[in-house]
């Protein structure tokens, strides 16, 4: 079975690749573009070059008239380029002198200047110079063909470097770019070769400015995860911890009613087996929702909640736990309270809060859930003994307990609170409640106030 990491690695693009390819068709393009122009800049000056050649000679033909038109071979200049050009030296319509590959009719109807002419092989450059003072007309050309041959020539060895200095370019930006990318093969091997639990930052020391944003991210990442698995670590320990006290206490009075043959010390060890039961299966749901607050993101599949109707739909499922400590439990009235929101997990926090009041306020007293459209928010009040001040920001920690406490609980009701409101962007604060002289008993305040 073919491994899918592999494979999709072998479909990813290349960086190397990238960088080299849109660097040699960035660089050929230019190439090519620099190339026809220089073409072009080349021959223009290879004929503005013939041309002054040609214009160079009829000067000096016109120059050399004065001497006998057979003797003027004599007088021209070697030049490799010179068994090229032909000429004529007329006067009126006699041709008084003309080079070897030159014909005996005019070169071209032109009388002075530039010009092209049929004939010959390809056709002619004409040069056309008349002297007004001896009448005397000459004409230089060279073969269209024979120019563009130097032409060709002189711009071939012009390009020729071009050329073959581009794949030695090609092959210059393979190695650097390879070398270049050393650092991230390294870096890869690195985090390739590190075992599971190895979460230690990676070190910055000789690290390029380009990679170092990853790196930076990278060990924030491992931080992160570091502090999650220690966090769930000690949620284990704890949990076991405290799922150890019940379940032993379960077994010792199931060993009890085992043993007991009197039917009511039985059925009196039963019903705390039944109790403690219960409690162990209240604390299992407190880490349940625990676990799933940490471990899922909630937070894309937000909705409109009214909180006010949330709040009457938990204050009547806990009724009947108020009602058998004989207290009263009331929401008060008012207009519909929206939040975004998951309407469980909201339902969890409200439903800890009020459990909280009615497990820690003494019986016959009173818990009320009061909501506030502006900010949108709720407070869950209680006339029980309250929190100390100075311990009110280490109870909503995981599994801690206020000493001398005797309501049955693991810690757990408060932290599930402050995260959910934290999903939420929801403040959690907790103070004392203050409603004039009705607080004969102390009492406690827990607010959460919701983003508008």
């Amino acid at each position: 079975m073919s491994d899918p990491g592999m494979s999709m690695m072998a479909s990813a693009p290349s960086l190397r690749f990238r960088l080299v390819a849109g660097t040699l068709v960035m660089v050929t393009v230019i190439w090519v573009g620099v190339t026809v122009f220089a073409w072009r800049a080349a021959v223009h000056e290879a004929e503005e070059l013939f041309d002054a050649h040609l214009a160079q000679t009829a000067a000096l033909l016109v120059a050399l008239s004065g001497d006998e038109p057979e003797e003027i071979a004599e007088h021209l200049p070697e030049h490799r380029y010179v068994h090229r050009v032909a000429f004529q030296v007329w006067q009126g319509p006699v041709l008084l002198a003309h080079s070897q590959g030159a014909p005996e009719t005019p070169l071209t109807t032109e009388a002075s200047g530039f010009s092209n002419s049929l004939g010959g092989e390809g056709g002619w450059r004409v040069y056309s110079l008349e002297d007004a003072q001896t009448g005397y007309r000459v004409q230089v050309a060279e073969s269209l063909r024979e120019r563009g041959a130097v032409s060709r020539e002189l711009v071939w060895r012009l390009l020729l470097p071009l050329g073959i200095a581009l794949p030695v370019l090609a092959l210059a930006l393979i190695v650097l770019i390879r070398r270049s990318l050393l650092p991230l093969s390294r870096l890869a091997d690195s985090i390739g070769e590190r075992s599971a639990d190895c979460l230690d930052t990676i070190p910055m020391s000789g690290v390029l400015r380009e990679t170092r944003p990853i790196i930076v991210q990278l060990n924030q990442l491992f931080a992160r995860l570091a502090q999650s698995f220690d966090k769930e670590r000690q949620f284990t320990a704890d949990a076991a911890h405290e799922l150890r006290t019940p379940l032993a206490a379960i077994r010792a009075h199931a060993q009890v009613a085992l043993a007991e043959a009197d039917a009511v010390q039985r059925n009196s060890a039963l019903t705390r087996v039944i109790e403690g039961t219960d409690r162990t299966t209240h604390l299992v749901e407190q880490l349940l929702t625990l676990a799933r607050l940490d471990s899922t993101q909630l937070v894309a599949n937000f909705t409109s909640c009214d909180l006010r109707a949330l709040a009457v739909e938990v204050v009547a499922q806990c009724a009947p736990a108020a009602m058998a400590r004989s207290m009263d439990l009331e929401v008060e009235e008012g207009g519909p309270v929206p939040i975004r929101g998951d309407a469980m997990l909201l339902s969890v926090l409200l439903r800890n809060l009020i459990d909280n009041a009615i497990r820690y306020a003494p019986p016959a007293t009173r818990v009320a859930v009061v909501l506030r459209e502006v900010p949108p928010g709720l407070v869950v009040m209680d006339q029980g003994p309250g929190i100390p001040t100075e311990a009110r920001e280490r109870v909503v920690q995981r599994f801690v307990r206020l000493p001398g406490q005797d309501a049955c609980g693991a810690g757990l009701g408060l932290s599930i609170v402050a995260r959910i409101a934290e999903l939420h962007g929801a403040r959690l604060l907790i103070d004392d409640w203050s409603q004039g002289d009705d607080r004969p008993q102390g009492g406690l305040a827990v607010r959460v106030v919701f983003p508008s």
